[in-house]
């Protein structure tokens, strides 16, 4: 059961969200212990969290090794590239093979005489039946470097990657984002773009004003939301921020002004002496899965929730946040929309309360 304080005040009250992993064969409790792998730190998962969380932790080295290396440079912008390539060289082991990752430009099947190409940081295309219009860069340059040009019908996602969330680079991120609102026509129906922004500062914690800059002003197709892969507040959460409807009562829109990030590990989430799950913080809530054993697990998250004239956005942060955005964009490259019941749910980390 679960239950909130009844002494604190509520403007985002109780975060639950519940899901199923599977049908529940009544076998499931001989083989429990092979399907969750527990750790000493208070979380636990299933099979492949662990493995989550190492890549995740080698996609950030990557990003703080280059990091280093720019203090003494000039121009500090290897980092930044770094970065993106590391992203790119996870995912293009992580997706099935029928999809290819790169940067590149998006082309659309018309007829110009002038015209310009954007240029965007991570593409996912059909690379079975896409051809490669084009591939550009330094001879020494990684596959994971190069530029290409995908034509907009084969394009299936696309993500702007930025090194540190900040007002200017989601702004930034943002009015990239919009300019495939001219290429709508030519993408697939079930396109899908968002933005990965590597850190957020600790000092900007409690800049209210960072957040409403990751909604657009007129929606843009196929804009979801997107990831924060790191605060150092907790080296092991990260965000997840996701488009959402606007209440059917605008009275519920009322903004709740919290901190934009919090020590998961530190919410006020626990189990009173009945066994009961209690939120007895502001920002705070669970996601609740109902495993094989059939039992009950939990997620801590942590965040936000902001609303603009046409939409609004949740932050969650949790140790799970990273395996849910990978997971979920195998979801939207099937076209298939995200429901509780999820056709993909392994790696999932849970915590201890």
């Amino acid at each position: 059961m679960l239950r909130r304080s009844p002494s604190s005040s509520w403007a985002r009250s109780l975060t639950v969200h519940f899901f199923k992993f599977f049908p529940q064969p009544r076998e499931y409790k001989r083989t429990q212990r092979r399907i969750l792998q527990k750790s000493n730190d208070g979380r636990y998962g299933q099979v492949g969290w662990k493995e989550f969380h190492h890549t995740r932790k080698e996609i950030l080295n990557e990003f703080e090794r280059a990091k280093g290396y720019n203090v003494s440079r000039p121009v500090r912008v290897q980092h930044g590239n770094a970065g993106e390539a590391a992203l790119r060289k996870w995912l293009s082991a992580y997706l099935p093979r029928k999809y290819g990752v790169t940067s590149g430009f998006v082309i659309p099947d018309v007829m110009a005489i002038e015209y310009q190409l954007d240029h965007f940081d991570l593409l996912i295309y059909d690379q079975i039946n896409s051809p490669i219009l084009w591939s550009d860069g330094d001879y020494d340059q990684s596959e994971q470097g190069k530029r290409r040009g995908i034509p907009a019908k084969y394009v299936r996602a696309a993500f702007e990657i930025k090194a540190t969330l900040t007002s200017e680079s989601a702004r930034t991120a943002i009015a990239q984002l919009s300019k495939f609102n001219e290429l709508a026509s030519y993408l697939p129906v079930d396109f899908s773009c968002g933005t990965i922004f590597f850190d957020l500062d600790t000092a900007l914690i409690s800049n209210q004003s960072i957040l409403p800059n990751l909604l657009p002003p007129t929606p843009i197709m196929g804009y979801w939301g997107g990831l924060i892969l790191h605060c150092a507040l907790n080296e092991e959460m990260a965000g997840l921020f996701e488009i959402t409807d606007l209440p059917a009562n605008r009275e519920e829109m009322t903004r709740l002004t919290i901190a934009i990030a919090k020590n998961i590990d530190e919410i006020k989430v626990y189990r009173d002496k009945h066994g009961n799950v209690c939120i007895a913080e502001q920002g705070a809530g669970v996601i609740a899965f109902d495993g094989r054993d059939r039992q009950w697990h939990f997620s801590k998250e942590y965040g936000p929730v902001i609303y603009g004239e046409r939409f609004g956005l949740t932050l969650n942060w949790s140790h799970n946040s990273f395996a849910r955005f990978a997971l979920d964009l195998l979801s939207r490259l099937d076209g298939m929309p995200l429901k509780k019941d999820r056709k993909y749910m392994f790696g999932q980390i849970f915590d201890t309360l």
